[in-house]
């Protein structure tokens, strides 16, 4: 089983999600912070492409809205916005896998809860919220709370990070596939974005560069801080962003520089 498959999130035809896509342009019609794209299963790639973190922020914030008992009460917008966090909870239900064999049942409920009852009406940062509230919630009810810090401080130490945690999708975390060095690298970026020393965009570009560098090659280069920098990903990213390859290289440039000065992985 999985947290998608315990929510019936896994068919984009049926259920709650072939719902939820059925209803979009009905909803974008009344609320323009939806009206981004055409289809609801375009909706990851334009928040993991977005210029603007604040207007992805402000598309969840509407489907929060939408499928709160306070707001719309729609579950199948809910559903649209737990769909949109699975990547996410996954990575939770993964971490705290040797608390019991249900986890995936006790994260998909506690996801569920969490995002029907978002306090929509002050609502930001909607994603990390959630499933910082998600894995408090699971601890909560798994009986685990602050003997965490004694038990496993590197776990007690970490923080969620949302899609915005679209950023998962990029790093390809289905659980059989998660090693150490992913689950390294996760710290790294997720403590960064925590601090505020970049943004969940930041760190998106910087997995697209090592996919494009990977896919071109040039992974492992000494030119070009491991391939990450040299045209051959950055005008593969650039044109998937519709920026230009200079762009790209100086973003993610100081996007590095600020790693590696602030948050190095340890030897």
């Amino acid at each position: 089983m999985s947290v998608a498959t315990q929510l019936g999130l896994t068919d984009p035809d049926t259920d709650l999600l072939g719902l939820a896509r059925l209803r979009w342009a009905q909803w974008a019609a009344v609320d323009d912070r939806l009206a981004v794209t055409d289809d609801l299963m375009d909706l990851p790639a334009w928040i993991a492409a977005a210029a603007d973190p604040a207007q992805a922020d402000r598309v969840l914030l509407a489907l929060a809205k939408l499928g709160s008992p306070t707001g719309g009460d729609d579950l199948a917008a809910a559903g649209a916005l737990v769909w949109l966090l699975v990547p996410g909870a996954s990575v939770i239900a993964h971490r705290l896998r040797t608390l019991t064999p249900r986890i995936d049942e006790v994260v998909a409920g506690q996801l569920w809860m969490e995002a029907r009852t978002f306090g929509w009406q002050r609502g930001h940062k909607v994603a990390a919220n959630i499933l910082a509230n998600t894995r408090k919630g699971v601890l909560r009810d798994l009986g685990v709370g602050e003997h965490l810090r004694a038990s496993d401080l590197t776990w007690y130490r970490t923080r969620p990070v949302g899609p915005d945690a679209l950023l998962w999708n990029h790093l390809s975390l289905a659980p059989e596939d998660v090693d150490q060095a992913a689950r390294d690298l996760v710290d790294v970026l997720a403590e960064a974005i925590h601090q505020g020393l970049v943004t969940t965009h930041d760190c998106a570009l910087l997995l697209r560069l090592a996919e494009a560098a990977d896919a071109g090659g040039t992974r492992g280069s000494r030119r070009g801080q491991q391939g990450l920098m040299t045209p051959t990903a950055s005008q593969a990213v650039a044109a998937d962003l519709g920026v230009s390859a200079r762009t790209v290289r100086r973003r993610a440039a100081k996007t590095l520089d600020v790693l590696s000065r602030s948050c190095p992985i340890p030897a």
